[in-house]
């Protein structure tokens, strides 16, 4: 974190912390909410966590956790419960059809956010019957997907990403691993996610080139990348999935990202 000023450190220094610990503060009301995001990949990976900051990978400044949108107005009265206020910018989105609530607190400068049910993104995840798979954080084969979905991918999430597959191997019905059934049962039934996630991962195998990363870890991502791909070129694809192919790139893959706060 250098270069940062000191309330930035404190902050992110604070965040993983208190992640956890509304994850546990709203158990308690038996409200289930699980992190995403750069913090799920700090806590998912105690052994190359250390890469983040070794790379220049942004402070942390807010939490991403994934809910059920039954839980909605639960969700909303727990956070300013907890001392959060509901963004502004956020007010009406369920009237366009968009489960996702934003808050910030006044005093610490954390936000959060939490998308409920599906991610929509570039590409789209459907979560709702994965939150009760691991805890505190979402799966790690979800964290990887919600990595892989970024049409724009940026070196923060590279970073993530190397982290990742540095820490994790990829393996069939793995829960705490990056569990190859779970990205094959996305990616194969979706060309547009498919093709994404490939150039992505692409992307990553020579971006782990660049120096400051071990040869050891660079091994082991590269390694690891390379038997995703070989997995998702060879699976059986759905007939979703191959019509959409004999389309390509003709036709925009993804959709647009706006940001709204």
């Amino acid at each position: 974190m250098d270069g940062t000023d000191a309330a930035t450190r404190d902050r992110a220094a604070r965040i993983p912390g208190e992640a956890t610990r509304l994850v546990d503060a709203a158990a308690a009301q038996s409200l289930l909410l699980r992190i995403t995001g750069s913090v799920a990949v700090h806590l998912h990976c105690a052994q190359h966590r250390p890469l983040m900051g070794d790379l220049g990978r942004r402070p942390f400044y807010d939490i991403d956790f994934w809910g059920r949108d039954r839980d909605h107005q639960l969700i909303d009265a727990f956070f300013q419960a907890q001392g959060y206020q509901a963004d502004p910018a956020a007010r009406g989105l369920r009237e366009w059809g968009i489960k996702r609530q934003i808050f910030g607190h006044p005093d610490t400068g954390i936000k959060i956010d939490v998308f409920m049910d599906t991610l929509v993104m570039a590409h789209s995840i459907k979560f709702l019957h994965r939150l009760e798979l691991a805890d505190p954080c979402v799966p790690v084969a979800d964290l990887v997907l919600s990595k892989l979905q970024i049409h724009e991918i940026t070196t923060n999430d590279l970073i993530d990403l190397t982290v990742l597959f540095g820490e994790h191997a990829v393996v069939r019905n793995g829960s705490a691993a990056i569990d190859l059934d779970r990205i094959l049962d996305v990616l194969c039934d979706d060309w547009g996610f498919w093709y994404t996630a490939d150039q992505n991962l692409a992307s990553l195998h020579a971006w782990v080139e660049r120096p400051g990363i071990d040869a050891e870890v660079r091994g082991r991502v590269q390694a690891r990348i390379e038997a995703l791909r070989t997995a998702l070129a060879e699976a059986p694809k759905t007939r979703r999935w191959r019509l959409r192919a004999k389309i390509g790139v003709r036709k925009r893959w993804y959709e647009p990202v706006e940001q709204v706060s």
